[in-house]
């Protein structure tokens, strides 16, 4: 028996995002929609549990009954009044329902909305959690979206989806997959320039062997560079993981760091703590996300033009909705360098 609160409110919640899809497409028309017999034979629901979700509905105006007839789609109502309407487009950042926007998202929001105000689209911020392909295909059945991006997402979530409506990954190339992502190729010319040499550069990355960062080495290829990646990927606000980290800087220290700045405060400690701050501070620290903030640390960030990520997404996806088959080949923005902070103006 479905009786759990968890339960009714995912069920409620299935019948809501079916009933606004039909708003949305219906524009200033009233709509008949089926029984609650007929939806819940069709969702697999209990008619009582339909019918808690039609009451709502109804009393929030979005549905108003005809007796004799059934219930409609209430014009007056309507959350899309477009003619024609416009493609609802879903954007999902990582894995879903975030609990809170941190800075370095809240850019890439305002990047985005900035852009999505150029389309002629409509546009749905995904905030359900999907932990597995099953998830994905449930959620996105019940989201009716024309096209979706997703945005640094775990490779079975734009995999999954792909399979299921038009599709553009971005941040990380993920095989099969339409992808947008940035590019470091050309920044290590300046990078050695910055270093004063071209060989024996021992790089320490934050991210583990195996993960999707990794990528931004992929191009640099050069005989001087020694890459070593973090044996796992701790929670870097542990004692556990300070030691860790202590025990992989025990031989020797790295010349280059590249990691996200959220991670330089325990990675750094645990530099300072084997080497002194001095040489910690001779190190070239890279960051690959937002600007770290600490003007008390020498610093370098790598950025590509996420405006010009985000459009050249926007073009993919127009093509796939209007029934182009491709080719979809995966598109490179080039980073470049900026200085985070002056060695010589602290």
């Amino acid at each position: 028996m479905k009786s759990s609160g968890a339960q009714n409110i995912s069920e409620v919640e299935k019948i809501w995002y079916y009933v606004m899809s039909i708003l949305y497409r219906a524009g200033n028309r009233a709509v008949r929609i089926p029984s609650s017999y007929e939806l819940a034979k069709e969702f697999k629901l209990a008619r009582s549990t339909v019918r808690i979700a039609l009451e709502k509905l109804t009393r929030e105006g979005y549905l108003i009954t005809r007796r004799g007839t059934g219930t409609y789609t209430n014009p007056k109502q309507s959350v899309c009044s477009e003619t024609p309407r416009k493609p609802l487009i879903g954007l999902m950042l990582l894995s879903g329902n975030l609990f809170f926007y941190p800075t370095d998202l809240q850019n890439e929001l305002e990047c985005f909305f900035g852009e999505f105000k150029k389309t002629n689209w409509n546009f749905r911020l995904l905030t359900q959690r999907m932990d597995s392909p099953e998830e994905v295909r449930t959620i996105l059945a019940n989201s009716y979206l024309d096209g979706l991006i997703t945005f640094g997402s775990p490779s079975f979530i734009p995999a999954t989806a792909t399979e299921i409506l038009p599709t553009v990954h971005m941040v990380y190339p993920e095989d099969g997959v339409t992808t947008v992502y940035p590019s470091y190729r050309n920044m290590l010319p300046k990078l050695l320039e910055l270093t004063g040499r071209d060989k024996d550069i021992l790089i320490w990355s934050a991210a583990a062997e195996n993960a999707k960062e990794n990528f931004i080495f992929r191009d640099w290829t050069h005989p001087g560079l020694q890459i070593h990646c973090n044996r796992e990927a701790p929670s870097f606000h542990a004692t556990e993981s300070e030691q860790l980290l202590a025990e992989e800087f025990s031989d020797r220290c790295p010349d280059w760091f590249v990691l996200h700045p959220t991670l330089l405060n325990p990675i750094r400690k645990a530099v300072i703590a084997r080497y002194g701050e001095a040489r910690a501070r001779r190190s070239l620290w890279l960051f690959t996300g937002e600007p770290a903030g600490d003007r008390n640390w020498p610093c370098y960030f790598l950025q590509a033009d996420r405006h010009a990520e985000i459009r050249k997404a926007l073009e993919y996806l127009k093509r796939k909705l209007s029934g182009d088959p491709g080719p979809y080949p995966s598109f490179c923005v080039d980073a470049h360098l900026i200085r985070e902070y002056d060695h010589n103006n602290p």
